[in-house]
């Protein structure tokens, strides 16, 4: 006999096996329960192990490419700087080292554009392998190493570039700026190139304030702008003003990034539109109608114009702060002497360490001493041809009647004195540079006649007096904290209150000058001033055939920009870019070069 134990449940009789089934029911669904919770803990840790997978795979690889980044650095710095890239290197970031190597995959060649811009390209490999916890990542790239000589530049700056004449000025030739480039004129700046860069951007004002006036002229681009057969056409970048009823802040130019639909039918295309900047850049300085080829003007940041590499102020200084280097300072000489390899706490600076003659003024002043290129003492050879004088330099002693020490190299007298320098690399600097009168410097006199191609450099200011390198022009430029050029005129008695009248001259020579950049309301002189000068040069032209180049700022002639007074007046700028450096055999010597890492490949 079946026994059952019978109960009411929502009117029905539940037999007892059934309700052991539910209870087996409700066991095995708490299992199932419990299961869930502990697959959903277990889920929880595999995610969160694959997030921290994924973030140190992630981390690992945006590494790597930090350490390739560090070596394209060490490439554009190294051969900026006249030296071969270091085999790799480690980069501590945080922790984690990030080791990198270069290795060259290619041989040197030379490139020439249809105008002979020339430039040396070298290919590297650079690669980076890191490891973060259990994982690794690498990253290579190819990289082409792009040397262009920096005397291949009508203009070239390191910083921003600003030009404000205030009359008439006609540029030639490449400009480039690794900052911002500000454009305007008192009446017309025409650039008549086809290369106008800014790594960052380029505006129509000035840049100590929203100042637009004159007229700014840009040739359209064409392969070759130095041949005269080929069309000459400008396009107008406008002021803020010559804008009309255009809304803009400065003009049209890099801020002028919403275009104007005149119209409003939805492009930029109908008579009275403006496109934004970036494209409207590419389409207004593009060829003119007709022209076969291609090519842009005017090209900025936006459209991936990036910086180059430059030698830094260092180059130029007598030693330079170099961890295990072979000088450190006598401090009862006040003057650096040899101590050994890797003893040491400075090295030469470049163009001393190279010169052919380097000239070194003693801490007393009252003495010089002149090196061949072997270390040698030629004092005495040279002769009269280098002398110890004072220069009048308003600008460096605020109007004061005190003058700049200097040393004077007569270039005629050198020129058969037996010791010209054989690699073309002359060098001069002052121990105990300072600022203002303590700046001192060299002055290159009776240099209208050059024996060969000459770069001569100084750690302090250069003033070049009279005609310079008019004769049988060669290869030749100037390279300081400063650059003066004085006139055939110039007999040096200039006090204060006093503008001694200029005549015409010439110099035919590339420059590297320091400057300082514009704060406030305080102008620069912009690349009208690059060059400075002491005269009233009202109405009188100066001649200038070379290459403009700022590197650095100004370390020790620092005086402010001033115009007027007893400082200068204007030239008639005659200024332009010397053609013969498109053939890199015309250069001077030992010319700097500009750095640039252009992407072949990459994985």
């Amino acid at each position: 006999m079946r026994y059952t134990l019978r109960r009411r449940l929502l009117g029905q009789q539940v037999p007892i096996e059934r309700r052991g089934v539910a209870l087996v029911y409700a066991v095995f669904g708490a299992f199932i329960a419990a299961s869930m919770v502990t697959v959903m803990f277990t889920m929880a840790g595999v995610s969160n192990k694959n997030s921290i997978v994924k973030r140190a795979r992630i981390q690992a690889r945006y590494l790597a490419e930090g350490g390739v980044e560090m070596g394209l650095r060490d490439v554009r710095q190294s051969i900026a700087n006249w030296n071969d890239p270091p085999a790799g290197g480690t980069v501590a970031v945080g922790a984690t080292n990030v080791d990198y190597t270069i290795t060259a995959v290619g041989e040197e060649q030379i490139l020439i554009d249809p105008s002979g811009f020339q430039t040396i390209v070298r290919p590297f490999e650079v690669e980076s392998r890191v490891a973060v916890d259990a994982y690794r990542s690498s990253a290579h790239r190819i990289v082409q190493a792009e040397s262009t000589p920096l005397f291949q530049f009508a203009v070239f700056y390191t910083n921003d570039l600003e030009v404000f004449p205030g009359p008439n000025m006609r540029l030639g030739g490449r400009v480039h700026t690794n900052g911002n480039m500000y454009l305007g004129s008192g009446a017309t700046l025409t650039i008549d190139t086809n290369y106008v860069r800014a790594v960052g951007g380029i505006y129509r004002r000035r840049k100590n304030n929203t100042e637009s006036t004159g007229n700014v002229d840009i040739r359209k681009w064409v392969a070759n702008p130095f041949d005269p057969a080929q069309p000459s056409e400008f396009f107008r970048m406008n002021s803020r003003s010559q804008m009309g009823a255009v809304p803009n802040s400065s003009g049209y130019d890099s801020a002028f990034t919403e275009g104007y639909d005149h119209n409003g039918d939805g492009d930029f295309w109908d008579a009275g539109d403006w496109l934004p900047f970036g494209p409207g850049a590419l389409e207004y300085w593009s060829p003119p109608a007709g022209y076969t080829g291609t090519g842009h003007t005017v090209m900025t940041g936006e459209h991936g114009i990036m910086q180059a590499m430059t030698p830094g102020s260092g180059s130029i200084a007598m030693y330079e702060a170099m961890e295990s280097g072979s000088y450190s300072l006598n401090t009862g000489t006040g003057e650096f002497e040899y101590v050994g390899p890797g003893l040491g706490s400075h090295d030469r600076g470049y163009y001393h360490e190279n010169a052919g003659l380097s000239i070194i003024v003693a801490a007393d002043g009252t003495s010089f001493t002149v090196f061949d290129a072997s270390g040698n003492d030629v004092t005495s050879a040279v002769g009269g041809a280098v002398t110890l004088v004072s220069v009048p330099d308003m600008r460096q002693s605020l109007s004061q009647p005190t003058r700049v020490s200097a040393v004077q190299v007569d270039v005629a007298l050198l020129n058969v004195s037996g010791q010209f320098p054989a690699n073309g690399l002359l060098y001069a600097a002052h121990y105990g540079m300072g600022t203002g009168v303590q700046a001192k410097g060299l002055i290159l006199q009776n240099g209208s006649e050059l024996s060969r191609p000459l770069t001569a450099v100084a750690e302090g200011a250069i003033y070049v007096k009279g005609d310079y390198n008019t004769v049988n022009k060669k290869g030749a430029a100037v390279i300081g904290d400063a650059v003066n050029l004085l006139s055939n005129a110039w007999t040096g008695n200039k006090g204060p209150g006093q503008l001694p009248a200029a005549t015409q001259t010439t110099f035919n020579c590339a420059m590297v000058t320091g400057n300082y950049a514009t704060v406030g309301s305080n102008y620069n002189g912009g690349l009208e001033n690059l060059p400075r000068f002491h005269e009233n040069w009202n109405g009188v032209p100066c001649n200038i055939r070379g290459s403009f180049v700022n590197m650095y700022e100004s370390e020790y002639a620092t005086g402010n920009w001033v115009y007027g007074g007893d400082r200068y007046t204007a030239p008639v700028r005659n200024w332009t870019y010397d053609a013969a450096f498109n053939n890199i055999q015309n250069l001077p010597p030992f010319t700097p070069m500009a750095v640039s890492v252009v992407d072949v490949v990459s994985w």
